[in-house]
């Protein structure tokens, strides 16, 4: 097993020159795919995306609380530079306001930490790729907020949508760079729902994904 040191010298052989953003998800498919996709699209020298990937043991494991200890982890073996970043990446949908207040506190005292969060689910992201959500009526974005299932055998509805629109979707299969050719689009239309930018996360629907995505693509340097 390689020691604390050697991971830190390896750390800083690979990317002195470059910005690391490194990634921590909820869904251990989805996210994983798109950003991948996007880091090669927006391949720059001076940022470096690292996604953190969940070992065999612990593929169940996806609450925000274990996101974050994730980067946790990944904290306390690297030493990073004062401009690196730690993104957890998580949705509303499943968890309380008292978790993820937990959560959100620990990041505000993190400089390095950040939290984005899709309300209710990281497909809200994928589908303002294909369409602008703040065009729907209000009960359109009831809907969407809902985001309920048919029966308990379906999908819920924005992955359903997702499909009907990408004509082929899975969270764990799916054309990443066809959507990312929007991805300007996408950021602003999250950029219009994003009513209340100063909140710890959207309230409403909408989300905070946009963040991280402007960082990846290094238009926040």
């Amino acid at each position: 097993m390689r020691s604390r040191n050697s991971l830190m010298r390896e750390r800083h052989e690979a990317f002195r020159d470059a910005r690391l953003i490194v990634i921590a998800s909820e869904g251990k498919d989805t996210e994983q795919i798109y950003f991948k996709a996007l880091a090669k699209e927006y391949t720059n020298p001076r940022v470096h995306v690292h996604i953190l990937e969940r070992s065999e043991d612990e593929q169940n494991s996806s609450s925000p609380e274990y996101v974050l200890k994730q980067l946790n982890n990944y904290k306390s073996l690297y030493e990073l530079e004062a401009d690196d970043e730690l993104w957890l990446v998580v949705d509303k949908d499943r968890w309380t306001d008292a978790m993820l207040s937990r959560v959100a506190t620990e990041c505000t005292q993190e400089v390095s930490m950040h939290m984005a969060l899709s309300n209710p689910c990281f497909e809200l992201w994928l589908l303002l790729h294909l369409e602008d959500a703040s065009s729907l009526t209000p009960k359109e974005q009831k809907q969407w907020m809902e985001n309920r299932r048919k029966s308990r055998n379906t999908d819920p509805f924005l992955k359903v949508r997702l499909r009907q629109k990408m004509g082929s979707y899975h969270e764990s299969a799916y054309d990443a760079p066809a959507l990312i050719a929007h991805v300007e689009e996408a950021i602003v239309r999250a950029k219009a729902l994003d009513k209340n930018p100063t909140d710890r996360w959207p309230q409403t629907l909408g989300t905070r994904v946009y963040l991280l995505v402007e960082s990846v693509m290094n238009r926040n340097q």
